[in-house]
Order: C-alpha cells, then sequence, then structure tokens
C-alpha cells in the first residue's frame, strides 16, 4: 500500500517477483486495479480512510493477543529495544493539572550533566541499578566527537554498562499522578492515573517523570 512499485519505483518491481517464487504472499491495498495490483495474491481495493481503519485494527489484535491477553517475551523485548516505549517524559504542571511535556534530557541530571550533546540525549530507568540510564541511539550520539555509540545496543553510553529499561512504574513507583490528555476528534479532555516516579535534576529540582509506555497504556489496548 501507499506505493504504485511499477510507476515509482520501477528498479523494485523485481523484488516482488523474485519473492512471490517460493510462496511469498502479497497484498495490495489500492482503490483502483493498478499496475502493482496485477502482482497481488490479494487486492482489496480499499476507500478513502479504509486503510488507516484497517492498520488500527491490526494493531489492535496484536496488542489484546500478544501483549494485554496473553503478554510475550519477544514482544516485551521487541518494545524495550526497539521502540520509545521505555524512554522517560516529565510531567508539567500547568493551571492546576498535570500534562505530558518533554522527554528527560540527560543534560538535566548531574550524572550525566557535562556529557557531549545532553540535550539530546534520553534517558529511560535501568531495573538493575534502579536509576535513570542514558542508553546509546538517540540523536545526540549521532553528532557527538566519539564514534560507534549511534547504535541500538541497549548499553550506558557513559559507561558501557548493560541496561534492562523497564516499561512500566506500575509495580514500582514514588506514586501516581492525574495526567490530563486532550482528546483532539472528541474535543474534549480526560484524566487518568500514572504511576511516577520522581528524580533530582542538576538544580536541585525533583522530576516527576513517567515512561512513554504507561503514557500510552498498552495494557488499556
Amino acid at each position: 500500500m501507499g506505493a504504485n512499485l511499477n510507476m515509482t519505483r520501477t528498479p523494485d518491481v523485481h523484488f516482488v517477483a523474485e519473492a512471490r517464487h517460493p510462496g511469498s504472499k502479497f497484498v495490495v491495498f489500492s482503490p483502483d486495479f493498478s499496475q502493482v495490483a496485477k502482482y497481488g495474491d490479494w487486492w482489496i481495493p480499499v476507500n478513502a480512510g479504509q486503510d488507516g481503519a484497517f492498520w488500527m485494527a491490526v494493531n489492535h489484535v496484536i496488542l489484546k493477543e500478544f501483549h494485554v491477553e496473553r503478554p510475550v517475551p519477544y514482544f516485551l523485548d521487541y518494545l524495550k529495544r526497539y521502540s520509545d516505549a521505555p524512554f522517560l517524559v516529565a510531567l508539567e504542571h500547568d493551571s492546576g493539572e498535570y500534562r505530558p511535556g518533554r522527554m528527560v534530557r540527560a543534560s538535566q541530571l548531574v550524572e550525566y550533566r557535562q556529557v557531549e550533546n545532553g540535550d539530546w540525549k534520553y534517558l529511560v530507568f535501568d531495573k538493575n541499578t534502579h536509576r535513570p540510564r542514558m542508553p546509546q541511539g538517540s540523536v545526540g550520539f549521532r553528532w557527538q566527537s566519539q564514534k560507534g555509540q549511534w547504535n541500538l545496543e541497549m548499553k550506558d553510553g557513559l559507561d558501557g554498562a548493560e541496561i534492562e529499561p523497564l516499561l512500566t512504574f506500575l509495580a514500582s513507583n514514588d506514586g501516581s499522578l492525574p495526567v490530563s490528555f486532550t482528546d483532539f476528534a472528541g474535543e474534549r479532555v480526560f484524566k487518568r492515573g500514572v504511576p511516577v516516579k520522581y528524580l533530582e535534576t542538576e538544580t536541585g529540582q525533583k522530576l516527576p517523570v513517567v515512561t512513554i509506555y504507561d503514557l500510552l497504556d498498552y495494557r488499556l489496548a
């Protein structure tokens, strides 16, 4: 979906035929019987908006069957290593309510305040050491002087220690706060309790932080 290979990616279209030869199945989502649709084992003639609804349904099934009802270690490990789910977000208090703010920067903590590009390196909470750590791979590592750390290895960018990031603070937290979320489609604001931890910043401030995972709340998928 999203590309007519014959017209827009002509050098790649041979890969479709080659993939089908050993038995791969090819599904085409397209409102018209396009040139690429003729390669499909199935052509699904969607209308405008149906492609988004389809993938929302796919996401729902994946989260429901492989996470909510039956947590799968492979799926959890994927979330920890290859998504932003375990990264920390600061809660902002404004007009009497808490809202998700910016991702927590490494430069905000005493331990990492001197690291190069610290404003562009983000933090997770390590299960092994019970403290925030700075995993390699965020954009700050791409442009730093030292090479070789712009990767997806779950290691601390300062000392190379292995990190096991926590996805959720549900079982280990410093309390919970009512966080406000805006439903732009329904033009309303609703609140949900989110487990938090408090980090001491380099200014001495106690900063309430949450994981992106807890903000998304996959358990309710």
